[in-house]
């Protein structure tokens, strides 16, 4: 009864919203989530989204593969896996094109106005790659819930199996420059003392021990930072650490600095693109990454 009715009152709620004008859902939404911090805009917690779950003006989106959604998933929540973000044309570890993107958002019930929340297993990686994606594409209002399915799970909150079919919206995808680091500005960043270049890979790939491309070791002047010291461990899941702690992490890049982030696929460090967002750093994730950099021979190496 209890999942039953908040179904009911998330399918009311959602009327409800439709109703409103953009500009109405823009400012409930400025005054659901705080716009004085930017943590505040970019990540919540399970305890804020269990109080606004229902709220028309909050999407939850779940990144996980469709087999995890359907065995249990946040109620309401609709989903789109990180996967289908990718570009079905080689090379296939890139973003899809603007087009495809605009209709997979736009048939996920994703509109420009709505605040989007987004949610993997916990490890943070995918729903950080969802976050780059978005925002690479235009979305302005998008969260990452801190601890994703398994801090929900742990905090006993509601959970349903019952698949949320989305309500068409319109997406208007628009690339945002700032945010897309392409081969070309990399290879020019080596050079340029204003950029920063974080590779998020492990130790021993960026020490040349190990490579998954044809050859070992990293981009001239980057420097190492793995993507694991965003995260810590507390009661079994997994979260990201204190915005003081990250802080402190980040604080050699120096002020001022553009910086550009890489791992091998552009899925870890997309998730150092977001903790560098929510330090209100400028950066830019290298989407090619390794996969692309380590196997072009043209591209100099470390």
């Amino acid at each position: 009864m209890q999942f039953q009715s908040l179904r009911m009152l998330r399918r009311a709620t959602m009327l409800v919203g439709l109703l409103l004008a953009p500009a109405q859902a823009a400012t409930a939404i400025q005054t659901l989530v705080g716009e004085d911090s930017p943590a505040q805009i970019l990540q919540v917690d399970s305890q804020w989204l269990s109080q606004h779950l229902v709220d028309p003006g909050v999407l939850v989106v779940d990144v996980r593969p469709t087999r995890d959604y359907l065995a249990g998933h946040i109620p309401g929540a609709v989903s789109v896996p990180v996967d289908d973000t990718f570009s079905i044309n080689p090379p296939r570890y890139l973003v899809a094109p603007i087009r495809s993107i605009q209709t997979l958002f736009s048939q996920a019930g994703i509109s420009n106005e709505l605040n989007v929340v987004l949610y993997d297993s916990g490890a943070l990686v995918d729903a950080g790659r969802m976050f780059w994606v978005l925002e690479t594409y235009g979305h302005r209002r998008v969260a990452l819930l801190d601890g994703g399915y398994g801090d929900w799970r742990q905090g006993d909150y509601p959970l349903e199996t019952e698949v949320t079919k989305p309500v068409p919206r319109r997406f208007l995808a628009i690339v945002q420059p700032q945010y897309l680091a392409t081969k070309l500005y990399t290879r020019l960043a080596i050079n340029d003392e204003q950029k920063v270049i974080i590779d998020a890979r492990s130790q021993e790939e960026f020490r040349g021990e190990k490579s998954s491309t044809q050859r070992f070791g990293h981009i001239p002047t980057a420097i190492n930072i793995p993507w694991e010291q965003n995260l810590q461990q507390q009661d079994g899941v997994t979260r990201l650490r204190p915005l003081a702690e990250l802080g402190e992490l980040y604080a050699g890049l120096g002020k001022g600095k553009d910086i550009i982030t890489y791992c091998n696929r552009g899925r870890q460090s997309a998730l150092t693109y977001f903790v560098l967002r929510r330090l209100g750093m400028t950066v830019a994730h290298y989407d090619g990454s390794w996969l692309e950099w380590g196997n072009d021979k043209n591209l100099p190496v470390e």
